[in-house]
């Protein structure tokens, strides 16, 4: 899938998840976007896939009907990408909560240490979101250990 931005890219699917995509990355949260058969995927986090057909978005709300035990699913319309992106939003928090990155991802990030931006920006930008302000961060000399990726 090509990365594009700002531009219609590919079906309507495509282009709906890329900008979805985008506006959360404006947020600090990122996606890839995926697609075929018509579909097109935003992958978040673990239990966060949106997926779209152009005309909704879809994603797993996190509960299950109380008769059917079925999966509730959160439904947005293509019109606001930034109300979806709020959403989608809400559900990473959750998440996140939840769902720690396993210990071979953390290990990984580790040894990438500046994130997908290659820059301090993608190391940074969680820091500067919790703290509201860039001047109390403090970039380690070292890479951290695993338990602090982890809050231990």
């Amino acid at each position: 899938m090509a990365n594009l931005r700002g531009v219609l890219a590919g079906t309507p699917a495509v282009h709906a998840a890329c900008l979805l995509r985008d506006e959360l990355e404006q947020h600090g949260v990122e996606g890839d976007v995926h697609d075929g058969y018509g579909l097109a995927l935003v992958s978040v986090w673990a239990d966060l896939v949106v997926w779209t057909d152009g005309m909704v978005y879809r994603w797993w709300a996190g509960c299950l009907a109380p008769r059917t035990r079925q999966r509730l699913y959160a439904v947005y319309g293509m019109d606001n990408p930034a109300a979806v992106a709020r959403a989608v939003m809400l559900r990473y928090a959750e998440l996140r909560e939840n769902h720690p990155r396993s210990g071979l991802i953390a290990e990984a990030l580790l040894s990438y240490p500046y994130g997908r931006e290659g820059g301090l920006a993608g190391l940074l930008r969680p820091a500067i979101a919790i703290a509201g302000r860039d001047d109390r961060i403090r970039v380690p000399a070292a890479p951290l250990p695993l338990e602090a990726m982890h809050g231990h």
